[in-house]
């Protein structure tokens, strides 16, 4: 009974971090995208593949590109989010399995920096920018930050 019991918290201890990974996983992923949709022009290589929708003309909101913070923040920012919302649904898909996880995360790494390096030849849509680098290394840092130190502590 008492190993039952114990199986039943950890259980519902992973249940509530994947929960909370994916739902941060979303809340990132999400941010990222509204960022382009409230302070780009729509650039989003999204919309080279499905039609945009009309309404995200009546959500844009121009902004002066003059600061160098503000650049970083309208034209990095976004991939930094993007790539901290992977690394998050990663976590939370293979949470107990750090080989799994590892291999997983792995791929997606090197998906996501051919992506940002095929920029440089024009094989990927887009504009190649060391910064966007350091904002995904930055998000992959954050992501095992919070792991580390909040989550691997009380539950693995």
């Amino acid at each position: 009974m008492k190993n039952e019991l114990k199986l039943t918290h950890e259980k519902t201890a992973f249940t509530r971090v994947r929960l909370f990974y994916c739902i941060a996983g979303f809340v990132t992923l999400f941010g990222g995208i509204a960022v382009y949709a409230f302070f780009r022009n729509h650039d989003m290589v999204l919309f080279r593949f499905v039609p945009k929708p009309a309404f995200l003309d009546a959500l844009f909101i121009p902004v002066k590109n003059g600061a160098t913070a503000g650049s970083a923040l309208l034209f990095n920012l976004p991939d930094g989010l993007w790539f901290f919302s992977g690394a998050l649904f990663i976590r939370a898909l293979w949470l107990t399995s750090a080989k799994w996880r590892a291999i997983y995360f792995g791929i997606f790494a090197v998906f996501a920096l051919a992506l940002e390096i095929g920029q440089l030849s024009a094989t990927a849509p887009g504009t190649f920018d060391w910064l966007d680098l350091l904002f995904m290394g930055i998000g992959a840092f954050v992501e095992s930050l919070i792991f580390n130190l909040f989550i691997k502590r009380r539950v693995v």
